[in-house]
């Protein structure tokens, strides 16, 4: 009995560990979001409503596998993590939204608070000054 609650303890060990989400993980899905944004950026600039709207579901992908592991027990990163990406997929819908219907000066504000959602989330978790 002994030996099959070890094993399992071990297989449930190994299998958490590989699809654990790690720092690489998070740098590369940070610099999606960069590019993304980048990306909204020059859509609007440019006039370029495609551009916009790639822009907009590459910053919605990236940005929905975003996790911050807590580093300690009273440790609420992950939850303003988690809500920090909620408002920029809500923001991101927004942008959307209004370049579909032609209004620019609506995505612009919206881009600018999926920009403030991201200094906000940085300005916590990386401790920004």
């Amino acid at each position: 009995m002994k030996r099959v609650i070890a094993i399992l303890f071990t297989v449930s060990t190994l299998t958490m560990s590989l699809y654990g989400y790690d720092q690489t993980e998070r740098i590369q899905d940070m610099q999606k979001m960069e590019s993304a944004m980048s990306e909204i950026q020059k859509g609007i600039l440019y006039n370029n409503k495609k551009m916009v709207l790639e822009g907009v579901e590459n910053l919605k992908k990236a940005s929905a596998n975003l996790e911050v592991a807590p580093k300690g027990h009273m440790d609420y990163s992950t939850i303003f993590a988690k809500q920090q990406s909620k408002n920029i997929m809500k923001y991101s819908e927004k942008i959307k939204s209004h370049m579909e219907a032609g209004r620019k000066h609506g995505a612009v504000k919206n881009y600018t608070k999926v920009l403030g959602e991201c200094v906000s989330c940085h300005n916590k978790i990386r401790k920004w000054d």
